[in-house]
């Protein structure tokens, strides 16, 4: 079967798994060369597959048709991918258990306050986003301390693996997919969601660094903007106001919360 693929690296190993299953990636579109896309861009010349930066287009999309693919998959990709009416199979990969939690940023909000929901979706890709048929699911579950590269990395091992499920009986699935009920769409995240409010206690600024983790989470350090990638808390009491630098060395920099306080290794601190 030939195959058109749509995606970034945090889901790359698929592309192995479409090989040892003996398909052909005639294309994958993903984006300039970044540390989001590297991987992506090195399997595309180790195997000779055609690469497409641009976003993708309808007549394209009906060329790729005519040329004989079969399946347009799409993961982690996050333009519209318009489909053509006689393409046989298109999937995408989702992050949650739809029909809940539809949208493009839902792994912080899973970590934040809908961790029931986590898992991984195929369904069939429309032109609707993550609003296509359920093809197969499988839940995730959260471990108390769960950052945003934890849950990123239980997603890039499992989720090969139901690819292979899903192509080792593609007509079955597809003929006894699930339409999806009503379920919710989570919007974006803002960037007050991903800024830390010092007025919170340390549990929930810990909480909030725990959903954002390498993505980062904004703040604002004696009057100076910040992105902080991860950190350390404690509870205990004390007079300092929240906000307060406590220490400042080489390593590290400690802030006051409200009941204790911060530390964030200068490491994972970037002044803006």
């Amino acid at each position: 079967m030939k195959i058109a693929y749509f995606g970034y690296d945090p889901l790359f190993p698929c592309l192995e798994v479409f090989l040892k299953q003996g398909h052909e990636l005639t294309v994958i579109y993903t984006g300039e060369s970044s540390p989001f896309s590297n991987k992506v861009i090195q399997f595309a010349s180790k195997n000779n597959v055609e690469l497409c930066f641009g976003k993708p287009i309808l007549a394209e999309m009906q060329t790729l048709l005519e040329q004989g693919v079969e399946l347009f998959f799409s993961a982690e990709y996050p333009f519209r991918i318009p489909i053509p009416a006689d393409l046989e199979y298109a999937i995408n990969v989702h992050p949650t258990l739809l029909p809940e939690g539809r949208g493009m940023t839902p792994l912080p909000q899973l970590i934040l306050k809908q961790s029931i929901y986590a898992g991984i979706t195929l369904h069939k890709l429309n032109n609707k986003f993550d609003a296509g048929d359920i093809l197969l699911q499988k839940p995730i579950s959260l471990d108390e301390d769960e950052t945003f590269d934890s849950l990123s990395g239980k997603i890039f091992q499992q989720t090969p693996d139901l690819l292979f499920t899903l192509l080792s009986d593609l007509d079955g699935y597809y003929q006894n997919s699930q339409a999806q009920s009503e379920g919710s769409y989570w919007p974006s995240i803002t960037q007050e969601q991903q800024t830390l409010d010092w007025q919170q206690s340390t549990a929930q600024l810990l909480t909030t660094l725990r959903a954002f983790g390498s993505l980062g989470t904004y703040a604002n350090i004696a009057g100076k903007a910040c992105v902080i990638t991860s950190a350390n808390g404690k509870g205990y009491q004390h007079d300092y106001s929240a906000g307060q630098v406590l220490l400042n060395n080489e390593q590290h920099i400690t802030i006051a919360t409200i009941d204790g306080e911060l530390c964030i290794p200068k490491i994972s601190l970037l002044w803006r």
